[in-house]
């Protein structure tokens, strides 16, 4: 799927996002948003519920943005946690939770530029 020229893919240290655009069908969303994080990045379920909200949150601050600049087309786009959560003794769980905010509203402003076609700078 990679070689797929509808597919838009980015990743930070600790999330990824990849998207794919399609001509609108009749939808009543242009976006489309999923959110995953898997057991073996989370061993405990209460990290792998604060990831998906805070990535949950991240998608609803964007989401008049990202309805712009689809035009009209749809894209589905899937954020996913892709390493482990830091221990506690490594990072508080405040700091954890800012920083994957920071990394989602990154990516998603990526897609975004992508989106109205501006050249990406991914930082």
């Amino acid at each position: 799927m990679t070689s797929d020229p509808k597919a838009i893919r980015a990743g930070r240290r600790w999330l990824s996002i990849a998207g794919r655009v399609q001509a609108r069908a009749d939808v009543l969303a242009p976006v489309r948003f999923g959110f995953t994080a898997a057991r073996r990045h989370a061993r405990r379920a209460v990290d792998r519920n604060t990831v998906k909200r805070v990535l949950r949150e991240a998608a609803r601050g964007c989401l008049a943005e990202l309805d712009a600049a689809v035009g009209d087309r749809r894209v589905d786009v899937v954020l996913r946690l892709k390493a482990a959560a830091p221990s506690a003794e490594a990072m508080t769980r405040t700091a954890w939770k800012t920083a994957l905010r920071d990394e989602a509203d990154a990516l998603l402003d990526t897609l975004a530029r992508r989106l109205r076609g501006s050249p990406a700078s991914d930082r």
